[in-house]
């Protein structure tokens, strides 16, 4: 009976065993499964990372044959600076369709020999050819990943420049009167108020002019706009002519324009605006428009004052000329905006 009884406990001691192993097996099956799942979150989280990047980015390696280079990883940026998708690249070929020139495409291979023997790209530009044909400059950037079995793998970093260019034409296209090619009024206060900070940073001497075109209405009532637009597209070029790289022309609306020099001396100030006055009344006389330019020239030689208080006292100042027979030129010197000019 004892016997019996012992034997019983044997078997469910090793019954107890045997279930403690399979929930352990269960366990690790568990585990390894939250594992698993947890590296295809992480892969998944992975490739949404590179597939949202707003670099170009692919992985490639090297193959002995055509066409000498294979991509596995090639995100929607890549397509979008390529105009190819990774199927095409890689039946196609890399150097053959994005360095169509022979000499290009050597000196791309040579640059892949280097890299595989670890001198990494960083910003390095090269012109591509999109596969609409059309060139585009890029900064290219490596790595070299070397894999579990011994491969070796380049990871690639593509950064556009042509659409930095594009968006800088078009932001500089943006501040530009389209109809006279001198600054807009968005330009014109972006680029003055610069040349204002400047002058007071460095105290240094500050002219600023306003000019209005003269009987403009008359022109476009009598003659039609289109000539009006002459006349005004005729001022703009001359006064792009006349002043500095480093001075700003714009037009503030329909036929009044300004100027702003920095660091202009009395005497050349004179010369300076002496002669733009004389040319422009000159060239509306000759071209026989019915027309004259008055300007209100106003310096600051101490105290910078407030970019629209200046406009308001050039303004001001223009007006006179223009109540003086129109086609005037009239100066003031003011140390400030409140002590009394000094005209001329």
């Amino acid at each position: 009976m004892k016997q019996k009884k012992s034997e019983n406990t044997t078997i469910q001691s090793e019954l107890e065993a045997a279930r403690q192993r399979i929930q352990a097996l269960e366990d690790q099956l568990v585990k390894k499964e939250e594992l698993n799942q947890a590296l295809r979150e992480d892969h998944t989280f992975r490739a949404a990372v590179i597939e949202m990047a707003s670099e170009g980015v692919c992985v490639c390696h090297d193959i002995p044959t055509y066409p000498f280079v294979k991509f596995t990883v090639w995100n929607q940026r890549m397509f979008e600076i390529t105009g190819r998708t990774m199927e095409e690249i890689n039946n196609q070929g890399w150097y053959q369709t994005l360095y169509p020139d022979p000499e290009v495409q050597e000196r791309a291979r040579e640059r892949m020999e280097c890299m595989r023997e670890g001198d990494n790209l960083r910003f390095e530009h090269w012109v591509i050819t999109r596969a609409d044909g059309k060139k585009s400059l890029v900064a290219i950037s490596t790595s070299i990943l070397t894999a579990k079995d011994g491969s070796v793998h380049v990871l690639g970093l593509i950064h556009d420049f042509s659409e930095e260019e594009r968006l800088r034409a078009e932001a500089m296209l943006a501040r530009i009167d389209s109809l006279t090619g001198v600054k807009n009024r968005r330009g014109f206060f972006e680029n003055a108020k610069l040349l204002f900070k400047l002058a007071a940073r460095q105290t240094k001497p500050l002219t600023f002019a306003y000019l209005d075109v003269d009987n403009l209405k008359t022109i476009n009532d009598t003659l039609g706009h289109s000539e009006g637009d002459q006349v005004l597209q005729a001022v703009g070029t001359m006064l792009l002519n006349k002043v500095r790289s480093t001075d700003v022309v714009g037009r503030l609306g329909g036929d009044e324009f300004a100027i702003v020099f920095l660091d202009l001396n009395a005497s050349d100030r004179k010369k300076i605006f002496d002669s733009l006055h004389k040319q422009l009344l000159e060239m509306m006389r000759d071209r026989g428009w019915e027309s004259a330019v008055s300007i209100g020239v106003v310096s600051f030689s101490d105290s910078i004052p407030d970019i629209q208080d200046v406009i308001t006292h050039a303004d001001a100042t223009m007006y006179k000329a223009k109540m003086n027979g129109k086609g005037r030129l009239i100066y003031e010197e003011a140390v400030s905006l409140g002590q009394a000019p000094n005209n001329s």
